[in-house]
């Protein structure tokens, strides 16, 4: 088994609650550097998991001849300023979404990769996340299936109008401001682009049409509304709140095709109807099962309902129950095409489109009305491989 010598770049939230704990625990990874410009959580991120040594300074990382992959969890102040030249140094790099914050830099960043062949992989980690993969499979063969399941009411048999080709897709992304860092709020794009990347991705991914037009209501820190046409005149909605609670399940997505219909919740449960041979209901584990052995949306509950309970008589803090979004998963796949055996799971040309989409979906809030997409906002022609 090879072993990957690495270090993670950027020692804040998500960097201390995903990518260092997956690396200590991923035998395939040798934690070589944290690297953080404070050098105070660079070295606590040391001795919570177990890195050789600590950087202050991440063109050490690029120059370190010990290193051979890089994980940049900064914020996207740092994209391609270090992306390029690690690449160039033949370093592969596993980098947070958002890929970059403008179309010009992403484009210098695909070129270099392009030109020097050093894999980049985006973290859109939910393609790697169980419930979602699991998902997208019944999807895709909803849309092929002959013999849908007859639902309790059947009318008469006719020819199919053209809408019922169509796939319709609804995302909701109950959110809690309260939970969220100041970037947010002093960032001019908010949430609307640094999170929202992940559902964008998800609504490219799993529709097979390219998209036509897009339009984004509400303000780009929370409470908005997507709607993304495709070509072939299916919908994406996505709605999204940021005055929900923190406990309630953050993520549904329902989507609807050949009359069936498949709901992922919260990473924990998928429910589908329509095909005859798969099971109605299917659950997933939670993240940390010492915490909740049960598995499903009703475990979710019954969970959060006893820690109110524990906590009001113990006067303690309740206790986080985390899912598995794929965080692990993804950067183990990309070690397999690090290694050659297989595809990277999120290669920066469809995060160029998915970031495209969403600086398109920010215009469009912006502007207040619906915009069309052009080729060039999702497609980047092989010529620049040159």
């Amino acid at each position: 088994m090879k072993k990957h010598n690495v270090a993670v770049v950027g020692c804040g939230a998500l960097a201390t609650s995903a990518h260092l704990p997956n690396c200590r625990k991923n035998p395939r990874i040798n934690l070589v550097c944290a690297c953080d410009k404070n050098r105070d959580a660079a070295e606590q991120a040391k001795q919570d998991f177990g890195a050789q040594r600590t950087e202050t300074d991440w063109n050490k990382v690029v120059d370190a001849p010990d290193i051979d992959l890089c994980i940049l969890a900064t914020h996207t102040n740092l994209r391609g300023e270090f992306i390029i030249p690690a690449v160039q140094a033949g370093k592969p790099v596993y980098t947070e979404k958002p890929l970059a914050p403008s179309v010009a830099e992403m484009m210098s960043i695909v070129n270099v990769a392009r030109q020097t062949g050093v894999p980049v992989c985006v973290g859109h980690n939910r393609r790697s996340s169980p419930a979602i993969l699991e998902m997208r499979r019944l999807l895709n063969k909803a849309k092929i299936v002959k013999d849908v399941e007859r639902g309790s009411v059947q009318r008469q048999s006719r020819k199919l109008v053209p809408e019922e080709e169509q796939t319709q897709m609804l995302f909701r992304i109950c959110d809690d401001s309260r939970s969220w860092k100041d970037w947010v709020f002093a960032d001019e794009e908010g949430i609307m682009y640094g999170e929202m990347v992940h559902f964008i991705d998800m609504a490219l991914w799993l529709n097979q049409s390219p998209p036509a037009r897009v339009f984004a209501e509400g303000s780009n820190r929370g409470n908005f509304t997507f709607i993304i046409t495709f070509q072939d005149r299916s919908i994406t909605t996505m709605v999204h709140t940021m005055v929900g609670n923190f406990d309630y399940p953050k993520e549904l997505f329902e989507l609807t095709t050949n009359n069936v219909t498949v709901a992922m919740e919260q990473h924990i449960e998928i429910r589908q109807f329509g095909l005859s041979d798969e099971p109605t209901v299917q659950t997933f584990p939670f993240a940390d099962p010492a915490i909740c052995a049960e598995q499903g949306l009703s475990a979710y509950i019954k969970f959060f309902e006893s820690e109110k309970k524990r906590t009001r008589q113990a006067g303690q803090a309740p206790r986080r129950l985390t899912v598995n979004k794929g965080h692990y998963r993804h950067l183990d796949r990309f070690l397999d095409c690090i290694e050659g055996s297989a595809e990277n799971p999120c290669g920066i040309e469809s995060a160029v489109s998915v970031n495209k989409i969403a600086m398109k979906l920010l215009e469009s809030a912006k502007l207040g009305i619906p915009l069309v997409v052009n080729p060039q906002d999702w497609h980047i022609p092989d010529l620049l491989k040159q």
